[in-house]
């Protein structure tokens, strides 16, 4: 790891061609970056929180070697300024653009399932992403992976059908036993809607060692979304993103023991107000309301669903890749011995 990180500030600091975002060898661009940084104050609500609040500091590079027109990679490093796991290699893969509606891509990538966690963090209106991607059973089938993924493009429907092993950043078993197929298909309905729908299957094959047998099981996801990008005007656009999942439990059937489903709903609407030309820019204010019913044993008197409230308003300035942000989120829980709380934060950050 240590030669490799060498090797890659080697390359960040080695040519202006950099700054020019590409370097050509005849057809090649071999270093192509995209990404973002952040600034972040947060001040926790919980009650004794400690500490109450925290500055910190964070970037997500992203670097798109291209060989030709048929041939191209990616590798997206993770960097955080007080973390334990302070760089974190999230996706690294190649890709083969098979014809102009066809590509295949293999390596560790985003598993194509749940709108929440595959949506581009650089462009989202809040600094964190929807409650729903943090939650224990829609993290069991979105996230990282490793395997192959065929994208099919016929304008303006898009079609992913990925193949996984479970050995991944987030694979939830035991290294090349959990395989998953995941498959996606959205739509650009009309100019300012799109809609889509995933389905991924996870599971294991009946497992033998010296501590006894656990059958086999398997398991499934489905997500369906919706995004809008309505202008009401010349100047303001609307927006609203809303997510539902229905997601099996992880793991064998016990006898006599029902497990429920879990349920993930996400709602977003907001709007992006366009002011001129100078320092500010856009201004855009945004709600999104998450609600996380987990995977339970039906007839338990367990209370574990909960939800979040998040609002924020971004303020790009300068342009539309420097954005300032003064948001933060409710948390509300149904069991009623968890008190909830309020995080405020101040959130900026430069695309590039």
């Amino acid at each position: 790891m240590k030669s490799f990180l060498i090797l890659v500030s080697a390359l960040l600091a080695a040519s202006p061609a950099l700054a020019a975002g590409e370097f050509g060898t005849g057809a090649a661009e071999l270093l192509k970056f995209s990404g973002y940084s952040t600034f972040r104050w947060d001040k926790y609500g919980a009650e004794n929180s400690d500490p109450d609040n925290n500055m910190r500091a964070s970037a997500s590079v992203n670097w798109l070697p291209r060989l030709n027109s048929f041939v191209s990679g990616k590798m997206n490093l993770d960097l955080y300024s007080n973390s334990s796991n302070s760089i974190r290699l999230a996706d690294i893969s190649l890709s083969l653009n098979i014809t102009e509606n066809f590509t295949l891509t293999a390596g560790q990538m985003k598993v194509p399932f749940g709108y929440a966690y595959t949506r581009s963090g650089g462009s989202m209106y809040f600094a964190d992403r929807a409650l729903i991607s943090s939650a224990g059973d829609y993290k069991n089938y979105a996230g990282r992976d490793n395997g192959l993924c065929l994208v099919a493009g016929f304008a303006p429907v898009t079609v992913d059908l990925g193949f996984f092993n479970g050995t991944g950043s987030n694979g939830t078993a035991d290294n090349d036993i959990n395989k998953r197929f995941a498959s996606r298909v959205s739509a650009g309905a009309l100019d300012w809607l799109t809609l889509g729908a995933a389905f991924t299957t996870i599971g294991q094959p009946e497992i033998e060692d010296s501590l006894g047998t656990i059958d086999s099981w398997s398991s499934h996801g489905i997500d369906v979304f919706g995004v809008v990008d309505y202008p009401l005007s010349g100047t303001t656009d609307l927006f609203f993103e809303g997510e539902y999942a229905i997601l099996g439990a992880e793991g064998p059937e016990v006898e006599g023991v029902t497990i429920n489903d879990a349920g993930c709903m996400s709602l977003a609407l907001g709007a992006d107000i366009s002011v001129g030309d100078g320092f500010l820019r856009a201004v855009r204010p945004v709600v999104r309301y998450d609600m996380v019913n987990p995977s339970s044993v039906e007839g338990s008197a367990d209370k574990d669903n909960s939800t979040a409230l998040d609002f924020c308003v971004g303020l790009d300035l300068t342009s539309g890749k420097n954005t300032l942000m003064l948001g933060g989120r409710s948390y509300g829980f149904e069991d009623e011995s968890i008190e909830g709380y309020t995080d405020i934060y101040l959130n900026w950050r430069m695309n590039f």
